[in-house]
């Protein structure tokens, strides 16, 4: 039968097209209208949840306090710091943001460029040693806050190894990946170290200030710690980070005063030993062990050897440097978290920041019922305390440690050095400092923190807490 174009539809036939046609329409409208109703609803639920939900106070997987509701003034109002403050608060406390942080992590395992380079997710640091100070190019700081920057997916060649060939990290078919400026490498996380000369002067001037308000009475050492970068980052890869030792250096040539304590040497005697955690971006408490003995013969103290402490070994820990890549390297590989217990009697007395507050506690405390994430906080329990150790030496020395978190895992090993220690964070303390030691008489203080601090921003608050 021949099909014939000019067939005319009947009234019939048109009437049911223009219904078919307006039942689609209709369709389509009831389709759209319910999206936007959905969409609508999900919006204003997932936002009344954001406002009305439990924030949370701690990062578990990045080991540090998050942001602070900020206190309301003019000033700070019109200069535009408490409004970027509320911002700062609202995107650091999204409630369930561990729960995110963990799926985000399970997404970005799926891109990414796979090849014969390093590939990278965040931002990746300029080799720095005498230019201006590289506030964006920062990795950490000790309390734990990762730099945010434009997140980038480009690729590093890799760079022709001339050295030692016994060397494993000489190895130029080493692989690694980087995210915010960490590098992850044999299940291992490496920060790259963004430290620059200005700033290591403008640490050495303040903490020689110590010194000068001191005077002659109180013994005043610095000892900056190095981080994995300086002895676990394969060499195709040394140009992407400065150079801690040649920064340590510089700072201790600029010091008045100041004894310099030398942790990069006494790490590097270690450096085969488990002295850093691979997920954290804190030391072990062996490598704090070892700079606390470096320190203890410099101070000409008494120091306890390890036979002297409990052993303690747990299985299972992945610190804060998953937290900050989301990468599952990390996560997928767990390792021993070792801290050990001095045998020595001491008693120890916390303190709120303001010291208007105190309580007795325990130096090193019970981590059975803490998530092991957290479990670096075995040390002193948190960063935003004073304490105070009295311990049964009898030798009239009395220490003041002036500190960033790596001080935290120090305090225990220097329980058998000193008659008594006051600890103290330099991003909380809340009263002048300088009195506070002159009080307590204070004879020996030490200023123990890592590269990250001393050459970052950190080390502004060592100003902050003498002159408040």
């Amino acid at each position: 039968m021949e099909y014939n174009d000019n067939i005319t539809e009947s009234p019939s036939d048109i009437r049911t097209r223009k219904f078919n046609e307006l039942k689609k329409k209709y369709i389509l409208s009831v389709i759209n209208a319910t999206a936007v109703v959905i969409f609508v609803i999900t919006l204003m639920t997932v936002s009344v949840c954001f406002l009305i939900l439990d924030r949370p106070e701690i990062s578990e997987t990045e080991n540090r306090t998050l942001a602070k509701m900020p206190s309301f003034t003019v000033g700070d109002y019109f200069s535009g710091e408490y409004t970027a403050g509320v911002e700062l608060y609202y995107n650091d406390t999204v409630p369930g943001r561990e729960t995110f942080k963990h799926w985000v992590a399970k997404i970005k395992d799926h891109f990414g460029i796979a090849s014969s380079e390093v590939k990278i997710h965040g931002t990746i640091l300029n080799k720095q040693t005498t230019e201006t100070k590289p506030a964006e190019t920062r990795a950490i700081t000790t309390a734990g806050n990762a730099v945010t920057g434009k997140t980038s997916s480009v690729t590093v060649s890799q760079t022709t190894v001339t050295e030692k060939e016994d060397n494993p990290l000489d190895d130029p078919n080493i692989e690694g990946e980087i995210s915010n400026s960490i590098l992850v490498y044999n299940n291992r996380g490496i920060m790259l170290y963004g430290g620059n000369y200005p700033n290591g002067e403008l640490y050495a001037e303040y903490v020689s200030n110590f010194k000068a308000d001191l005077g002659d009475s109180v013994n005043v050492y610095s000892m900056v710690c190095p981080t994995p970068v300086s002895y676990y980052l394969p060499t195709k890869y040394s140009d992407m980070t400065a150079s801690e030792k040649d920064n340590i250096e510089h700072i201790n040539e600029n010091l008045e005063g100041v004894i310099p304590v030398d942790a990069w040497g006494a790490l590097d005697k270690h450096k085969d030993e488990k002295i850093y955690q691979n997920t954290d971006h804190h030391w072990s408490q062996l490598g704090a062990f070892y700079a606390a003995e470096e320190f203890a013969k410099t101070a000409d103290v008494p120091f306890a050897d390890l036979s002297k402490y409990e052993k303690v070994v747990k299985d299972g820990y992945v610190g804060t440097l998953y937290g900050y890549t989301g990468d599952t390297d990390l996560k997928d590989n767990p390792e021993q978290f070792i801290y050990y217990i001095p045998k020595c009697s001491y008693t120890s007395e916390f303190f709120t920041p303001d010291l208007s507050e105190s309580w007795d506690g325990n130096l090193v405390v019970s981590i059975d019922n803490i998530d092991p994430t957290s479990w670096y906080c075995v040390f002193i329990g948190t960063d935003d305390v004073v304490t105070h150790v009295t311990t049964e030496v009898k030798n009239g020395r009395k220490l003041a440690v002036i500190k960033d978190s790596y001080g935290n895992a120090l305090i225990p090993c220097l329980t058998s050095s000193f008659e008594e220690i006051f600890v103290i964070d330099m991003r909380y303390f809340e009263v002048n400092a300088v009195n506070y030691l002159k009080e307590n008489g204070v004879t020996d203080l030490l200023f123990a923190m890592n590269t990250f601090s001393a050459t970052g921003s950190n080390f502004e608050c060592i100003e902050e807490i003498r002159t408040q």
